[in-house]
């Protein structure tokens, strides 16, 4: 038999059972893919997490695969960050300066988490990719239709659905009123004829207006395409967000762009997440999003 160790950690939350649930397996070393997918799917986590290799105690790069219960995915914001917090946890790190980035290698390329602590705690930040605009979609009585919303609830704000990569690819949609966003239900339907059109139907909503007086925006993220029906936290989501806002003005003129959102209130997951970037020609540069880990439990898993 083989003896797997494995972290439950809760990432962009102070608290347990916040946030995004994740697994990590510090410890994966050459596990077959099958076998990979099998774990996530049977632990039934947000993501899944493998540290791979036979990566020494005190190592600060390492390759990473991160899975949802349907698929692998190249990239994952919240492993990146929990599986750093993981090591830190095992007391595998051999810098003394926590700010000394890891660096986790994945099949979408290689990415730093940093540490800093704050009044609030250890904020670990990821910087994400530049981002991509992909284009705006401009059928928002699709959208609207597939969040059981009036296509106004989406009109009043003025502003256009766009598809934004910073790793992934994030259809944001612009909401008028938080108590539009709290109402919102996803309709596979009718998502499914937005997956036809974009190749996938997932939808990444935001407003404005708050629950919490510290937060800027509201956010819900729905992910049928990833076999997650809503995401408590989406880090990469807010890296998309962070230029979409600097790209329509909605961020104060300056040379950086600082933001708090929260995610996650609808789902009893209460989430918080830190973003912070440069702002050069127009544009959002070195993006990071960031936010708190907390661990919730570990033990091992028995693999013939």
């Amino acid at each position: 038999m083989t003896q797997l160790e494995f972290l439950l950690i809760d990432v962009f939350t102070d608290r347990p059972f916040g946030g995004s649930r994740l697994t990590v397996f510090p410890d994966a070393g050459s596990l077959p893919s099958v076998v990979m997918q099998q774990l996530a799917q049977e632990l039934g986590q947000g993501e899944t997490a493998f540290v791979l290799g036979s990566v020494p105690a005190n190592a600060l790069r390492a390759p990473l695969r991160v899975f949802t219960p349907q698929v692998e995915i190249p990239f994952g914001g919240h492993s990146l960050l929990g599986a750093a917090f993981a090591m830190d946890v095992l007391g595998r790190r051999s810098a003394a300066d926590p700010s000394v980035p890891r660096v986790w290698e994945l099949e979408a390329g290689h990415y730093e988490v940093t540490t800093r602590g704050t009044g609030q705690g250890m904020i670990y930040s990821l910087r994400v990719d530049p981002p991509a605009f992909l284009g705006e979609y401009y059928h928002r009585g699709k959208v609207a239709r597939a969040l059981g919303l009036e296509e106004s609830e989406l009109a009043i704000t003025g502003l256009p659905c766009e598809i934004i990569s910073t790793g992934l690819p994030i259809h944001i949609v612009p909401v008028g009123s938080l108590s539009a966003v709290k109402r919102a239900r996803l309709r596979q339907r009718e998502a499914e004829a937005i997956a036809r059109d974009l190749g996938f139907g997932d939808l990444f909503l935001f407003t404005f207006e708050t629950e919490s007086p510290e937060a800027t925006v509201h956010c819900r993220m729905f992910a049928p395409n990833f076999g997650i029906p809503e995401d408590p936290a989406s880090g990469t989501a807010f890296g998309s967000l962070a230029a979409y806002l600097v790209k329509h003005r909605l961020a104060r003129a300056s040379e950086t762009l600082a933001f708090v959102g929260e995610q996650g209130l609808e789902m009893g997951r209460s989430s918080r997440l830190f973003v912070e970037a440069s702002i050069r020609g127009g544009r959002a540069v070195d993006i990071r999003v960031g936010g708190q880990c907390v661990l919730v439990g570990s033990g091992h898993l028995q693999l013939p």
